[in-house]
């Protein structure tokens, strides 16, 4: 985990103790030293708060924020429109943002896209690793 802070810039929405999509944020944030909250792991109101967000029922939040599909999600506190709290879901829109934010990409655009690139990238990679292991483990069982 990363150093703890007792206010952390960051707030991690993901599952509670499953890895997959929100590595790729954890990576970023431990790479850069950044502290965050992981919500899940730390507390059932942060878990009940992923859960919130991507409720069938959903219009969105009180910070005007819309609804998301599945995390990961970002929270970032005084990020959003009028000082209000920003939460950004999706894998690779999240780097985009955290690859300038950290000091791991420059802020032009062009380190942006090779950012996003990488991220995209990435997760193609696992996603065919994880289609050939389906494809290799369900005819055995």
């Amino acid at each position: 985990m990363a150093t703890q802070r007792t206010k952390p810039r960051f707030f991690l929405l993901y599952h509670s103790g499953t890895p997959g999509r929100g590595e790729f944020v954890r990576l970023a944030l431990e790479a850069a030293g950044e502290p965050y909250s992981d919500q899940a792991n730390e507390s059932r109101s942060g878990a009940r708060e992923v859960y919130s967000k991507i409720d069938q029922k959903s219009t969105g939040d009180e910070d005007g924020n819309p609804p998301n599909f599945a995390p990961p999600m970002l929270k970032i506190p005084g990020a959003g429109k009028n000082g209000k709290a920003l939460v950004i879901s999706q894998t690779p829109n999240i780097l985009l943002y955290l690859g300038s934010e950290l000091g791991l990409a420059s802020g032009d655009d062009v380190d942006k896209y090779h950012v996003h690139q990488l991220a995209l990238t990435a997760l193609d990679l696992c996603n065919e690793v994880s289609e050939k292991l389906k494809f290799c483990v369900l005819p055995c069982q």
